[in-house]
């Protein structure tokens, strides 16, 4: 039975991401999942400041709730903040998944501390309260930011430089033992895992997506 899964992008995007976020899911998941990413129909373009994040948690909410459960078996939030997670948990048609609520449990197991690296400075703030919330913040020895725009980080060289410096930060100096990354769907180049080493890198989104998976297949979510 296929696994329809329903993945909401955070920011308004234009078309070319919307495909890339698509690509990368799709390059991900499993023979017998369906994915199709959704753009918010209104929303902010970036996640830079708490107003963005007010604005996305309401525009993502609308667009769970507009879920069919008759076409849909699961939602996604493509987003490592996880906004309007406990909203749509209780009040959506479908179950519905947060990549760091999912991540971080996993993250626990393979490693006793870890580090979390993400394009901005306030988004690494954001992480921070994230980990505190759901009980590993004691467990989280960094937080660092690549310092690039949302539009430089999409260009391979300058974003591939500046996540290997990083990464070796939080390995070399931090003591990490994992990076969690503070994007669900980056590509990570060889030059990017090889400056890690044989330390775990975590990518939210395809952690939760396969995990989504595992339940579905386990008949551990509700299949109508």
């Amino acid at each position: 039975m296929t696994f329809r899964v329903k993945i909401i992008s955070p920011i308004k995007v234009d078309e070319a991401d919307l495909r890339r976020r698509q690509i990368r899911y799709t390059e991900h998941a499993g023979q017998d999942t369906h994915i199709q990413v959704f753009n918010l129909e209104e929303g902010p373009t970036t996640l830079d400041t708490p107003g963005d994040l007010l604005f996305c948690e309401h525009a993502l909410f609308l667009e769970g709730m507009n879920t069919d459960p008759d076409t849909f078996d699961a939602i996604l939030i493509d987003c490592v903040f996880d906004p309007a997670l406990e909203a749509l948990r209780e009040q959506a048609p479908v179950a519905t998944f947060g990549p760091m609520l999912t991540t971080l449990p996993l993250v626990s197991i393979v490693a006793t501390q870890f580090s979390y690296v993400a394009r901005a400075e306030r988004q690494t703030q954001w992480l921070a309260e994230i980990a505190e919330k759901y009980g590993y913040g004691s467990q989280l020895v960094s937080s660092r930011a690549l310092g690039i725009s949302y539009q430089e980080s999409r260009k391979p060289k300058i974003f591939d430089g500046a996540m290997s410096k990083q990464l070796k930060g939080a390995i070399n100096d931090d003591g990490a033992e994992a990076v969690v990354m503070g994007s669900t769907t980056m590509a990570l180049s060889d030059e990017v895992k090889n400056s890690a080493g044989t330390v775990p890198l975590f990518l939210p989104g395809m952690v939760a997506l396969r995990v989504m998976e595992g339940l579905w297949s386990d008949s551990l979510l509700n299949q109508s």
